[in-house]
């Protein structure tokens, strides 16, 4: 993870300083919303958040929002204010979320997680197999990806081809890599878990565009679901070769 903090005040800058490494995130501090902007423009695709004081000498960290959004790829945003009534023109300007502080260390740690959400990209070259977490390009995917995460869920975009997303369980991507660079199986099957369009999917190790689907009905896709849950509940973490792409 890496971090953007806005931040004047020097107490709460050592404070945050504090909290992003007992969270394990790197960062950069601003202190004015203009050096904020400036970040922003320098390191574009970089940050996975940004932690915006409102009020801030030489730009606010209202108006520093607006520029971002104009300049700078997307990454999401929290405002921090101990002034409720910035909230309406905090969102206005485009902030993702909002926090009044204090903000104790657990909210914080807890909304940074929940605001930074991605798709994963799986990446097939002859018999290697990766994953590269992809931001969302704007608030709006961001939202869904939100929500899908309310769910247990996550999008999965199948030979870096944005037109091939599946809605799948957070855990397929775990087990996928478990499969192919643990057993060393050829072929892994799950579910995609679009409601448009529930089917059974079949990936081949070293196909580069091969993606066979089974559509399923609505009894089979249920009966099928409840044990793929109880499956993917031990996929807790990837399990990837040297030599792939993360």
């Amino acid at each position: 993870m890496n971090i953007l903090i806005a931040e004047d005040d020097q107490m709460i800058q050592v404070a945050h300083r504090m909290a992003m490494k007992s969270f394990g995130f790197k960062f950069d501090m601003a202190s004015n919303g203009k050096q904020a902007v400036d970040f922003a423009r320098k390191n574009q695709g970089k940050y996975d958040c940004c932690l915006m004081d409102v009020n801030m000498p030489e730009m606010s960290g209202i108006e520093a929002t607006r520029v971002i959004r104009k300049i700078s790829s997307y990454f999401p945003i929290l405002a921090l204010t101990a002034n409720e009534s910035y909230r309406e023109a905090c969102f206005a300007a485009g902030v993702d979320d909002f926090a009044k502080k204090p903000c104790s260390l657990n909210e914080l740690f807890d909304r940074i997680k929940k605001l930074s959400v991605k798709s994963y990209r799986l990446i097939t070259k002859s018999s290697s197999f990766g994953v590269k977490e992809v931001m969302p390009v704007d608030k709006q995917q961001a939202e869904e990806l939100r929500e899908l995460a309310r769910k247990n869920l996550c999008k999965m975009v199948l030979f870096e081809n944005p037109n091939r997303a599946l809605i799948v369980h957070k855990n397929t991507i775990n087990k996928i890599s478990h499969d192919f660079n643990v057993k060393g199986q050829l072929l892994t099957t799950f579910l995609n878990r679009d409601e448009d369009k529930p089917t059974l999917c079949h990936l081949f190790k070293e196909s580069s565009n091969l993606l066979p689907q089974t559509l399923l009905t609505e009894d089979d896709f249920n009966n099928m679901l409840e044990a793929e849950d109880r499956e993917l509940s031990a996929y807790t973490a990837l399990s990837l070769n040297s030599t792939n792409e993360e």
